[in-house]
């Protein structure tokens, strides 16, 4: 089930392609950093769940990069989520109507279809440990559902992570 619910995710990202952008400082060495941490408040207006969800996943990947963790980093990672407006939905419309010579009489109404949809920003951060200093920043935004199941969370975060990350370091 589990190897079917990211291959469905997959397929979804593909339709929606959301695109990574990134920025940094261009005087930055960026060969310099080899160790990394989390802030103490990362994801701070995130839940528990999925800040550990991000955390493990951003650690991986960092990792298959040549990256260590650190308690004592190079640089720090701060990540956030941002949900905006939601995205309007199809629905199907019924309409009755009579329009004689005197008369003029109609109805209609609309049903949403599918379950409610929002714009998602994922921002991931790496900052200087001295001064906090912004040296490199990446975000996806991407269309996702309003209720997930902790699978499909999952799921989702473990393909959009490695794709923000893709373009650290910058070439």
């Amino acid at each position: 089930m589990k190897p079917f619910l990211v291959l469905f995710l997959i397929v979804l990202m593909g339709c929606s392609s959301p695109k990574v952008v990134s920025d940094f400082d261009d005087t930055t060495d960026f060969g310099k950093f080899k160790t990394y941490g989390f802030y103490e408040n990362v994801g701070k207006d995130l839940n528990d769940l999925d800040i550990k969800r991000l955390i493990k996943i951003i650690d991986t990947t960092l990792q298959q990069k040549g990256l260590i963790f650190s308690e004592t980093p190079d640089f720090f990672i701060d990540f956030t989520i941002t949900k905006s407006a939601e995205v309007p939905r199809n629905t199907v419309a019924v309409g009755f109507g009579n329009a004689g010579v005197n008369s003029v009489f109609g109805v209609s109404g609309g049903i949403p279809i599918g379950s409610k949809k929002y714009r998602e920003i994922l921002i991931i951060e790496f900052l200087t440990p001295i001064n906090e200093q912004l040296f490199w920043k990446a975000s996806l935004e991407s269309t996702v559902k309003e209720k997930r199941l902790p699978q499909e969370k999952e799921a989702y975060f473990q393909l959009i992570v490695p794709k923000v990350l893709s373009n650290y370091p910058p070439k």
